[in-house]
């Protein structure tokens, strides 16, 4: 019996080594390459993509969908799962644990999960434009 209980737990492990092997975590000049591809997909004018450049989103015609390609080209958020906490978690504390409570607190009071039925669009940047403030110092240190 102990033979297939730590055989089990083995294969958990295993499992979820393999989960968090999904996700790779993200650099600046991965950062800056989803930007750019999201600029060029969605038409941003020059002044509104200085803003998006210095992680700030304000309210433009644009914004929506260009927060979800961005989360989406990061790997942090997908159309059917919505956020992946766990990759966020990851991407965001991957220069050292400091940062865990807050990016943590973010998520906890950020998350949901289109409750609301919004578009694929709103609901990325509903998240996202909540979860940045508590973060961006955080986000503007791993990704410059």
């Amino acid at each position: 019996m102990q033979s297939h209980t730590l055989l089990l737990i083995a294969a958990f492990a295993v499992l979820a080594v393999c989960q968090a092997a999904k996700f790779q975590v993200k650099t600046p000049a991965d950062a800056e390459k989803a930007l750019e591809e999201c600029r060029e997909d969605f038409y941003v004018p020059d002044d509104i993509y200085e803003k998006f450049v210095k992680f700030e989103f304000p309210a433009h015609r644009r914004t929506n969908c260009f927060v979800k390609c961005f989360v989406e080209k990061l790997g942090l958020f997908t159309e059917s799962k919505g956020y992946n906490e766990n990759a966020m978690i990851t991407q965001f504390t991957s220069k050292g644990h400091k940062d865990l409570e807050s990016v943590r607190h973010g998520l906890e009071k950020c998350i949901d999960h289109n409750e609301a039925e919004s578009d694929t669009c709103t609901w990325a940047n509903r998240v996202f434009s909540c979860w940045l403030p508590i973060n961006r110092h955080v986000v503007r240190k791993v990704f410059t």
